[in-house]
């Protein structure tokens, strides 16, 4: 039987070790709901050949930085108009908001 790590243990995990990741910790790791991201997953699976390549999601393991990403940029990147005013994906960039969530996570 699969055990899940719990809240605790997934805040525990040091997450710039971890390229991917279930959708639970990502919600544990970005304090949003699993429907969150699963709406959040399906929004990057529409953008991979556009703005991720295919190693954006593994076997249903997201990539941390990809989803950080998207986090940051769903709301302009659903926009037509809004679109164009994205930067292209940048993975430096993306951990560096990663570490930035996870720096709000530690401070709570």
């Amino acid at each position: 039987m699969k055990k899940f790590a719990s809240e605790k243990e997934v805040k525990q995990m040091p997450t710039r070790n971890k390229m991917y990741r279930n959708k639970t910790d990502i919600a544990c790791i970005f304090g949003v709901s699993n429907p969150t991201v699963y709406r959040r997953v399906e929004g990057i699976k529409k953008e991979i050949g556009k703005r991720y390549n295919q190693y954006a999601i593994l076997d249903n393991l997201i990539s941390l930085a990809v989803y950080a990403d998207y986090e940051k940029y769903h709301k302009r990147l659903e926009n037509r108009n809004l679109r164009k005013t994205v930067p292209p994906f940048d993975m430096y960039e993306a951990r560096m908001y990663l570490e930035e969530v996870e720096g709000r996570e530690e401070s709570k």
